[in-house]
């Protein structure tokens, strides 16, 4: 089936001690009548947004539940996965915002509850994956293309961070990075979602990775994921470090999830013929004049490009099913990992974008309706 999507992604909290965080994965089931959520005039739970800003205006509000139309799956969300797209959704700066009033949320894991007219290849109680907007709800429409069947019986908290984690990390190495064994890479931002799935894939395909991190707590996490090394880009003096590790020859591939200012060290330790691939925002746009930069290393024959998962999932749907047919049977397999630093329930949506934003989390947040 095609994945042709709608591009629409402070205080400090300890996720492993915190007993406000929900650990419980009891999923619950599908409603068995469905025809007062088909005409769409129930009431749900929600996160809605009324403008940007900060934590403060993610509001648990009571909202209609949407009816399924022709062709779209109503979905009773399990699990939805908190990105840092979604954070910069919240503060207005992603680069596709939603209208407002709007509910955050580009995926999650749940329960097809009720389908349109004319779907076909899903049913009522099957477990899918939604990759598109909205999820952080009791339940979501969505068009059929942006639904992906799963595996029964798996853990719906890990489902819901492969779909952007996963897919991303496995894009950016073999889609546009063309990575190859004996390679060796730079991942920014090492212990997130996006790090620790980039670490996995990368493993997996006979690369050395070398990860940016920012403390010790960081450091251990990183290591228990298989990371070949590790650079704390606050203590150690990156550039020299790097390039120690890489006996003077520099990097094949940044993945690199931050800008700001990262570009002009990203480009020192990158080796001839090297890229970096930019898919975040995390310190902000990239700093300096970027021309100047990349000239002068001119002569090394390096790039940078820039990835965003939608680009696959809209220009190469077919791309798209199978690399998340591969994912889902490597979850099932137990070959990937998802690490699920802590759940929390919906309505401390707010609560889990400032723990987020604290830079605590390693692995995936998940809200639980």
């Amino acid at each position: 089936m095609g994945h042709n999507l709608t591009a629409v992604q402070g205080r400090r909290y300890n996720a492993a001690i915190d007993p406000k965080i929900n650990n419980d994965r009891a999923d619950p089931g599908p409603v068995t009548d469905l025809s007062i959520i088909s005409r769409g005039d129930s009431v749900m739970k929600a996160i809605q947004m009324h403008k940007t800003g900060t934590v403060d205006v993610l509001n648990y509000e009571d909202v209609q539940t949407p009816a399924p139309g022709k062709g779209q799956v109503l979905v009773k969300v399990v699990s939805a996965s908190v990105n840092f797209a979604d954070v910069m959704v919240r503060k207005g700066t992603y680069p596709f915002m939603p209208p407002l009033p709007a509910t955050p949320g580009l995926e999650c894991s749940g329960v097809v509850e009720a389908v349109g007219e004319g779907v076909t290849g899903l049913r009522p109680g099957q477990p899918v994956v939604l990759l598109g907007e909205k999820c952080y709800a009791e339940y979501v429409v969505a068009e059929t293309a942006s639904v992906t069947p799963i595996p029964e019986g798996l853990d719906m908290d890990e489902a819901a961070a492969v779909i952007v984690n996963y897919a991303t990390a496995y894009h950016m190495l073999h889609t546009m990075g063309q990575i190859q064994p004996g390679q060796t890479l730079l991942i920014h931002a090492a212990a997130g979602g996006v790090g620790t799935a980039v670490i996995q894939l990368a493993k997996e395909a006979g690369a050395k990775v070398i990860g940016l991190t920012s403390s010790r707590e960081k450091v251990a996490y990183t290591v228990q994921q298989g990371i070949d090394y590790i650079v704390n880009h606050r203590t150690d003096n990156v550039v020299k470090r790097i390039m120690e590790i890489t006996y003077k020859k520099g990097v094949d591939l940044v993945l690199n999830s931050v800008a700001g200012d990262t570009f002009a060290r990203d480009l020192e330790v990158l080796a001839p013929f090297g890229n970096i691939i930019w898919f975040g925002f995390a310190a902000g746009p990239p700093e300096g004049n970027l021309a100047e930069q990349l000239g002068t290393h001119f002569g090394k024959s390096v790039g940078i490009r820039t990835f965003v998962i939608y680009t696959v999932a809209q220009s190469a749907p077919e791309l798209m099913a199978q690399s998340l047919d591969r994912l889902f049977a490597q979850l099932a397999a137990k070959k990937i990992r998802p690490h699920i630093h802590g759940r929390m329930p919906l309505s401390e949506a707010a609560r889990a974008h400032e723990f987020l934003e604290s830079g605590a989390v390693m692995g995936k947040l998940i809200l639980k309706p």
